[in-house]
């Protein structure tokens, strides 16, 4: 018998079934509720979001009873989180109603209300809001020659030479350059 075996009870159980992954599923849309409801199920995934939201927390690799996450959700669910996500440090979300917080956020800014009032209502962090929002924006679009109007301020040099890349003006020998 191989001695690294019997310290490593891990190395004796059969290798896990490969993950199915959908090809048609989007991975940008999946939060780490989803993902945590995927490896325990909804219901074990709300008592550990009761729980312990907002804590970091360690997921081990081969839970005990004793652990504060098999003392949460119970240890059949922690092994079944600990083969998801074994050896890592998750931040557990506070609620699993993300999308319809960021729905309300955008609402809420739309009407104008500050960005302190939002985070304060909705239970969540003035970080998270400025988050959503930017994620939200939309990218502006500028038409203007950004050059041309810097010069016209008046607030380049009016020389062609200052404002060419540092680059082209040693090509040009507009440069001191010291030796």
């Amino acid at each position: 018998m191989n001695p690294s075996c019997s310290r490593m009870p891990a190395l004796d159980r059969a290798p896990s079934p490969a993950p199915r992954f959908n090809s048609f599923a989007d991975p940008a849309h999946t939060t780490l509720y989803d993902q945590i409801g995927h490896s325990i199920g909804g219901d074990a995934a709300d008592k550990l979001i009761a729980d312990l939201g907002g804590r970091r927390l360690y997921i081990p690799i081969t839970p005990t009873s004793g652990s504060t996450i098999a003392r949460s959700i119970g240890l059949l669910a922690a092994l079944a989180m600990a083969r998801a996500f074994g050896g890592d440090r998750l931040l557990i979300p506070v609620t699993s109603d993300h999308l319809r917080r960021r729905v309300r956020i955008v609402e809420m800014r739309a009407g104008r209300v500050s960005i302190s009032r939002i985070a304060r209502e909705l239970r969540c962090t003035e970080r998270y809001v400025y988050k959503v929002l930017a994620s939200n924006r939309t990218p502006e679009i500028h038409s203007c020659d950004c050059s041309r109007s810097f010069k016209q301020r008046g607030r380049g040099l009016g020389s062609s030479t200052t404002s060419a890349p540092i680059a082209e003006r040693l090509k040009r020998g507009h440069i001191n350059q010291r030796s």
